[in-house]
């Protein structure tokens, strides 16, 4: 047990040594740098950019800044914002719950919702039913999150003017839960809509599978009801597929909160990202690298596709009863 702790340790270290080696030096390679932003287009003069890269610390070679980043990391410090002006530890913490909140949501909607709407059209195989909710599935699957969220926008807050259309709440009302969950329906269906539409597909091919299986058919000679054997025999044994899809879409979930964030103006961390781009905020760039990056690590590893165990059908090894 000791070992396979180390073991894991040593996996996570290295592959954030390298990630971190790789998003300094791919994020430091970007034209341009704080010293201009900070400076403003008509105040910035090449004096006064080697002046504040010095005051920055960004005159010295790369190498010596890396090693400088790493000893802070190494020491739980991840850097100082040059935008914020305060550490980058607190101004990514103070975005990391609305990030949070949404992917938490979305990711509880899509797999609710994909499984439910996958259930379903397995159990209408065949019928417009079925073919209704495969085509809108894989319509919206091949629909860029961006245009999904422009199109709800369009429709809900222009045309119909019933839900808004950008931030987490009204100024001055921050505190009012009503106008917090008006605010957070767009983006949130934005969000979980292409994830609930692929978990659908694959509950709806995972369940045909366990439906045409023989504990399905002996549990069907027994009396038991189609309702029973859909979501009490065939549903337990296509779980472990299905879990799987969903554990995969958790760190997708995280990573398309970036596009969905900037369309909705949500002050959460893919906002953060987006505008740290633009102001070279290199420091904050990398922290939310590393955070995204060790938060999809743990995802990959801990899901029941990376634990060994297979997908057999729990109720082949012995007789179902209704």
């Amino acid at each position: 047990m000791l070992r396979f702790a180390l073991r894991r340790a040593a996996q996570v270290l290295l592959t954030l040594a390298i990630l971190a080696l790789a998003a300094f030096l791919t994020i430091r390679s970007a034209p341009g740098g704080p010293a201009q932003v900070l400076l403003g287009p008509d105040r910035v003069t090449p004096e006064l950019e080697a002046e504040l890269n010095q005051q920055l610390g960004l005159d010295r070679p790369l190498p010596e800044q890396f090693a400088r980043w790493v000893a802070s990391l190494v020491q739980g410090d991840l850097g100082y914002s040059y935008f914020h002006r305060r550490p980058a530890t607190d101004v990514v913490g103070e975005r990391l719950p609305a990030t949070l909140l949404l992917g938490g949501l979305a990711f509880v909607l899509s797999l609710g919702g994909g499984v439910a709407l996958g259930v379903w059209a397995a159990l209408c195989r065949g019928s417009w039913v079925d073919r209704a909710l495969s085509s809108a599935a894989v319509g919206v699957v091949s629909t860029p999150s961006f245009w999904l969220g422009i199109v709800l926008i369009v429709i809900f807050a222009a045309w119909l003017r019933v839900l808004p259309s950008a931030g987490m709440a009204p100024i001055g009302r921050e505190d009012d839960l009503l106008e917090r969950g008006r605010h957070l329906l767009l983006p949130l269906l934005t969000m979980a809509a292409p994830h609930a539409a692929s978990l659908a597909l694959y509950t709806r091919a995972a369940m045909l599978e366990a439906l045409a299986a023989d504990y399905t058919r002996t549990a069907r000679a027994k009396g038991a009801s189609e309702r029973q054997v859909a979501w009490r025999h065939a549903l337990r044994n296509a779980a472990i597929p299905i879990a799987t899809i969903a554990g995969l879409n958790l760190p997708h979930v995280v990573e398309g909160s970036v596009i969905v964030e900037s369309v909705f103006a949500w002050p959460g961390l893919g906002q953060l990202t987006v505008a740290s781009v633009s102001r070279r905020d290199y420091l904050i760039l990398l922290a939310v690298t590393l955070l995204v990056a060790l938060h999809d690590w743990c995802a990959a590893r801990s899901g029941p596709c990376c634990t060994g165990r297979t997908s057999r059908p729990r109720g082949r090894s012995a007789p179902v009863v209704a």
